[in-house]
């Protein structure tokens, strides 16, 4: 995709118009499920507020806390919802000045930066998402002892914190985070006098995300990162595991759906794995396996562990779901709200355009064309063999505006994650529908299935001939019997 074109989708829809304010609700299951809070900017940073008001409520009616602890605890509240009301005015006037300069072609590029004529500018460089400095949004408040841990205890909490995320600044310890449950999750750990600065946005595929960075005043830095590190190897390998939790309520690795298929492993990043453990991908360590070792990491909790469910952390869902089955069969049963809906919630009615039909893409094998929309087709062989029809677009409001065309028909499309990108898929329910509907669409799907049936691997083949039993309106050379005119439009 031409840059300026990404530059200017990202922008618009970091700008898009929020149809109503988030519920908590809304903002629990984004930080519960993925940690951070992405979307537009009047959504994203209300959000934010939203949350810090909801986290500091419940530490104060769970914590045993002095008056005077408690004066602490609301101050730092309305300091970080103070800090996030200025920062959301500078960074909705910065976004549309960027956004006009983009749209009307009136900005200059020079080295990473682009400028917007007013000289508002943005970083681009290419190895990380584009990001928007927010200036002079910082402030200092204290923090109380919410944890009430001995010294010894407490060092251990912040050993792990140090071997990830946790930096240094001025010789004090310094974190910087995009996720609101790690404000209060690492700062519980380094109470004391914070400074603290809204200090940049990203421009991600799906909104914006707010860079909050915190420095430890009252503490001073104690360890480098590869000390601390190799001391979180050292612990574990005497079976204390309350460093690593916190190393991996950093850097760990989330993959809910491994864990909900009982393959339990820690896997933490880190720039050389071969400190942890055996590498498993590129900068990534696999640390322990088995649901024992989750069991371990959350008898290392303490009070920390409850401050974590309180907080909501999506790493410490991860945990439960791990080592409680009666959690487990209760998330099972709460997930079946699709990709889609929560999508809706968040970003509302979408009015961006759907990608033309590119005749040189309607004519490629596997390709079929559903309500003017090219899908790419897709057999997974799974248990029973499954087809889907999917198209793939780089932001969620693309991916939105073609599920509701999809809708509009009469289908019942979903849209999931997929790398960088975000697909729109219908599944063999609607594939039929259309099949018995279209010869086209019959032919298009009858020869992918033969194709792959040919050439596929011998699982394939084993899958697809089964498949075929149970759908043979998709055999290749199965005469096509149509039902009655269509009441569904398959192409427009």
């Amino acid at each position: 995709m031409d840059r300026n074109i990404e530059r200017k989708e990202r922008l618009e829809l970091a700008l898009r118009l929020v149809e109503k304010p988030p519920t908590i609700e809304e903002v629990l299951e984004e930080v519960s499920t993925r940690g951070v809070l992405r979307g537009p900017v009047d959504w994203v940073f209300p959000a934010w507020m939203l949350y810090v008001e909801y986290a500091v409520q419940k530490i104060a009616e769970t914590f045993p806390l002095s008056e005077g602890e408690k004066r602490q605890l609301f101050h730092f509240r309305d300091t970080l919802k103070r800090l996030l009301q200025e920062a959301w005015t500078q960074a909705k006037e910065k976004l549309t000045a960027l956004h006009k300069a983009v749209a009307e072609g009136t900005y200059r590029v020079e080295g990473n930066k682009l400028y917007a004529p007013d000289g508002t500018w943005i970083d681009v460089r290419g190895d990380s998402a584009p990001h928007i400095t927010i200036r002079g949004v910082s402030a200092s408040a204290r923090f109380p002892d919410l944890l009430k841990l001995p010294h010894e205890r407490l060092e251990l909490l912040q050993l792990g914190w140090r071997a990830s995320d946790e930096g240094e600044m001025g010789g004090r310890p310094y974190m910087k985070t995009t996720q609101p449950w790690q404000v209060f999750a690492w700062t519980a750990t380094r109470y004391g006098e914070l400074y603290t600065q809204i200090s940049s946005l990203n421009l991600t595929r799906e909104g914006i995300s707010i860079m909050v960075c915190l420095r430890a005043n009252s503490w001073k830095q104690k360890w480098n990162k590869n000390e601390a590190v190799d001391l979180v190897v050292n612990h574990l390998r005497r079976g204390e595991w309350t460093p690593l939790l916190t190393m991996w309520l950093g850097d760990g690795e989330v993959d809910r759906k491994r864990v909900l298929r009982g393959d339990y492993k820690i896997v933490v990043a880190a720039k050389e794995p071969w400190r942890l453990g055996p590498s498993k991908g590129m900068k990534k360590a696999l640390v322990a396996s088995g649901k024992e070792a989750f069991v371990k990491l959350r008898e290392s909790t303490g009070a920390h562990g409850v401050l974590l469910d309180l907080l909501k952390a999506h790493k410490w869902i991860e945990v439960k779901l791990a080592t409680e089955d009666g959690f487990r069969a209760a998330y099972k049963l709460k997930t079946k709200k699709r990709n889609i809906d929560v999508l809706k919630e968040v970003y509302g009615r979408n009015n961006s355009e759907t990608p033309t039909v590119s005749h040189d893409e309607v004519n490629k094998p596997g390709t079929v064309v559903v309500a003017g929309v090219v899908m790419y087709l897709q057999f997974v062989a799974n248990r029973g063999g499954s087809l889907f029809a999917r198209c793939y677009v780089c932001n969620v409001g693309k991916a939105l505006a073609i599920a509701e065309r999809l809708e509009s028909v009469g289908l019942r499309p979903n849209v999931v994650r997929s790398g960088p990108k975000y697909a729109v898929q219908i599944a063999t329910a609607d594939l039929l529908r259309l099949a018995e509907r279209d010869e086209a669409v019959r032919k298009a799907t009858a020869l992918y299935l033969a194709e792959k049936a040919k050439n596929g691997t011998p699982k394939q083949r084993e899958k697809i001939e089964k498949f075929l039993k149970r759908h043979p309106l998709f055999h290749l050379n199965r005469p096509a019997v149509f039902s009655k005119p269509a009441l569904l439009r398959v192409s427009q």
